[in-house]
């Protein structure tokens, strides 16, 4: 684990590495079947819960104005299929742009375990192409492989709130879990699967989940 910053301590990050090993070891077992462990509904499923944990804490973070987040842009967008959908720089900020995004977590553990990574504008640029379409949010999977896509997975962010909130109460700290959690995945990973490919899988649903805004129930 890198240095704290003004926005998180040591503590916090001790904390964010300890919820992320308890978060990931959950949801290998539930997400285990008789033939084991699907690889591609565990990056879904942790990209839609980066997701959501980035939207969470954006909206929370720009509501009060918080470090990080002041003069920041947020904007909803309502796509042709009437779903709405958050642009701007605060719904990236925990996603991509601060030092413990989603993105500067994975990307780091992606490379430093030999992987070349995505091109980090092209992801969102395909994320906008897909605003309103019936795949919205499905992502780019290796070759003949697939899963199902991020919005299936919605229903697990609140049944593991409650163990993120335990150790991890900060809100602006739940991101930062997720993305840890990814790590922690990919060091199971290293020598078996193209670890860029993953990355972009992970990236697509992170993206898609933190943009399209949260129904109730969802």
């Amino acid at each position: 684990m890198r240095k704290p910053t003004a926005e998180f301590s040591d503590k916090d990050l001790r904390s964010a590495q300890a919820t992320a090993s308890a978060l990931l070891e959950h949801l290998m077992n539930e997400l285990a079947t008789g033939k084991g462990i699907h690889l591609e509904s565990i990056l879904s499923a942790l990209g839609a819960l980066a997701g959501r944990a980035c939207q969470v804490a954006a909206l929370e973070g720009f509501a009060r104005q918080e470090l990080g987040y002041a003069g920041l842009s947020l904007a909803t967008v309502t796509g042709t299929d009437g779903s709405e959908y958050y642009f701007g720089d605060a719904i990236n900020r925990p996603l991509t742009e601060r030092p413990y995004s989603v993105w500067d977590l994975v990307a780091a553990e992606a490379a430093r375990l030999g992987a070349t990574l995505p091109d980090m504008a092209e992801l969102f640029q395909h994320n906008a192409a897909m605003v309103g379409q019936p795949s919205y949010g499905v992502p780019r999977w290796a070759p003949e492989t697939f899963g199902e896509a991020p919005q299936t997975y919605l229903p697990l962010w609140d049944r593991y709130l409650p163990l993120i909130r335990k150790s991890a109460p900060k809100t602006q700290l739940w991101p930062v879990v997720c993305g840890i959690a990814v790590q922690q995945l990919f060091q199971k990973l290293v020598g078996q699967f193209d670890l860029g490919v993953q990355t972009r899988v992970v990236m697509d649903c992170a993206i898609a989940m933190a943009k399209l805004k949260a129904q109730p129930g969802a």
